[in-house]
């Protein structure tokens, strides 16, 4: 068994101090008498995160922390983006708490933050599963205090009894897992998952698979995917509309990111056995229960919510392709994956902050019928609600075009260098998911229908809150940038999987290996451009 480094390097560790640290002071200043010093809660953390993304964009990490960390391409990809979109969700909730649990609620948001930052960089069992949780917890506490009102408690209970159920499932997988080496560090447990699944009918076997199926079984829940996927409406609906945004972006990164590090220990041979059945079956109910649910809803947060099932289904279709495959972003599901995280959380996020932003009679726009006729009182507003709703369609030359054009590509170029009956069934999932884009265009093209043909006696007003306001611009100006300048972000997903593709070549050989295996299919892909900072990008450098 190899030895496991205990020692931490702090100075590593840098972002995610400031980050708690922040954390615990903002639950003592929530705490204060003086109404002044509540009210500067959010300064308080927004500053956090600045610092915190200071440091990792001009200081970044080069070495291990110890301790079960290991800061690679991947961890800083998602260290980034964890920043900067925590840079935006601060001010998307500025003003939505009350002010006796302002502290509470964005004590709660950077927990959860440091938390996603923690999955990045987790490189033990141990720590994966604790950064995971670190991640899950404070939402809970977040749906339930972001509203005065029943539905918030309703979807607060409903939301942290399955998360718990989730909890037990992963950390059962993760014991089998730690039972076939005796060792939870990932990259000494790779081997031993290997050769057990090499040896089909042995205990070894048997107790790998078991680990890997309850594993991912139980970070399906963090994405939302069928079957476990029965809370997300309920949790959408009840929570206040930043939070929901909060939802759709940081639990699915912490989860997928989470399900790659699993997978990886097979060294991504995810077109055998059981494991690819598990994740094409999910991916294809996951897309289809989650269109045809959204196709029936009028409430625009659980329509929403319901379109976060088919995207995780979206994402789970390019899981297949792995990190190995041609050059660019359409060789690499991970990468397209990655990509399209980051596209779907700006998108959501920024049709969550309108939702909030709006109000009708007092209360915050929640129906396709109360955002009707909005382009006529408040144009930019509906402009931006438009802008996201046709990113999440995947409506050229929207992002979200591109991400689907990635997912559903690297899929395809995985297909073809796949031998046997796997590579149809690989390119039917294709076809699946391009029939649901086409379902899902329906109630997206319905609610901006509503927001550019409709009329309305009692249209939507915007609350008067700078801060919200300009978290929506910032979500619409990022829409704008990757739709004309992709390249920066893909370049930017495709070095953070840069790592996963090195771990494959240097790979040894196993018996569970094939002629058509990742390893191989990468092995006669043409090298990687040099490794570069992913914000130093100009633009597409790839083919």
């Amino acid at each position: 068994m190899p030895p496991f480094d205990s020692a931490i390097d702090i100075s590593l560790l840098w972002p995610e101090i400031i980050l708690l640290s922040a954390a615990c002071g903002l639950l003592l200043l929530g705490q204060a008498a003086a109404n002044g010093l509540r009210r500067s809660v959010p300064m308080v953390a927004l500053l956090a995160i600045i610092a915190a993304l200071a440091i990792v964009r001009f200081w970044p990490p080069d070495a291990t922390a110890g301790g079960g960390l290991a800061f690679d391409s991947l961890a800083q990809f998602v260290r980034l983006s964890t920043l900067v979109l925590g840079l935006v969700l601060t001010l998307v909730a500025w003003a939505q708490p009350q002010d006796d649990e302002r502290g509470e609620f964005f004590a709660m948001m950077l927990f959860s933050l440091t938390g996603l930052m923690l999955v990045g960089s987790a490189d033990d069992l141990v720590m994966l599963f604790l950064a995971v949780e670190l991640v899950s917890i404070p939402t809970y506490v977040m749906v339930t205090i972001s509203r005065r009102d029943p539905l918030a408690l309703e979807a607060g209970t409903k939301y942290f009894y399955l998360g718990a159920l989730s909890a037990a499932v992963m950390a059962y997988g993760f014991s089998f897992l730690y039972g076939v080496l005796g060792s939870a560090s990932l990259p000494a447990t790779v081997d031993a998952v290997t050769d057990a699944l090499a040896q089909p009918g042995t205990t070894a076997h048997t107790v790998a698979t078991l680990g890997l199926i309850l594993s991912i079984a139980g970070l399906l829940f963090k994405i939302a995917a069928v079957p476990f996927h029965f809370y997300i409406a309920d949790v959408y609906h009840g929570a206040a509309a930043p939070v929901a945004g909060f939802l759709g972006f940081v639990p699915k990164l912490a989860g997928m990111i989470a399900i790659f590090k699993i997978v990886a220990l097979t060294e991504w041979a995810t077109t055998s056995g059981g494991l690819f059945w598990m994740i094409w079956i999910v991916a294809a109910c996951s897309m289809t229960v989650g269109n045809v649910l959204a196709l029936r809803q009028t409430n625009i947060k659980r329509m929403l919510a319901y379109s976060g099932i088919a995207h995780a289904g979206y994402m789970l279709v390019a899981l297949l392709a792995g990190p190995a495959g041609g050059r660019g972003i359409m060789g690499d599901g991970t990468a397209a994956i990655l990509f399209y995280l980051v596209i779907y959380g700006i998108a959501n996020l920024g049709a969550f902050a309108l939702l909030g932003l709006l109000q009708v009679r007092g209360r915050p726009c929640e129906t396709v019928r109360d955002v009707a006729g909005l382009l006529r009182h408040s144009p930019g507003l509906a402009l931006l609600m438009a802008l996201s709703m046709f990113t999440l369609m995947g409506m050229p030359p929207t992002p979200g075009f591109w991400g689907k054009m990635g997912l559903f590509g690297s899929t395809l170029s995985a297909a073809q260098q796949t031998a046997g009956p796997t590579s149809s069934w690989i390119i039917a999932l294709v076809v699946i998911a391009v029939l649901n884009t086409a379902i899902a265009a329906a109630y997206y093209l319905r609610v901006i229908a509503a927001l550019l043909l409709y009329e309305n006696d009692e249209p939507a007003e915007p609350a008067p809150r700078e801060a919200q306001h300009m978290g929506a611009v910032l979500c619409g100006f990022l829409l704008l940038i990757f739709a004309f300048v992709p390249g920066v972000l893909m370049d930017a997903g495709r070095l953070a999987t840069r790592d996963l593709r090195d771990d494959l070549v240097r790979a040894p050989a196993t018996e569970f290996a094939t002629a058509d295996s990742p390893r191989d299919l990468v092995a006669r892909t043409i090298p990687d451009p040099p490794r570069r900072d992913p914000l130093d990008l100009p633009g597409v450098n790839e083919p």
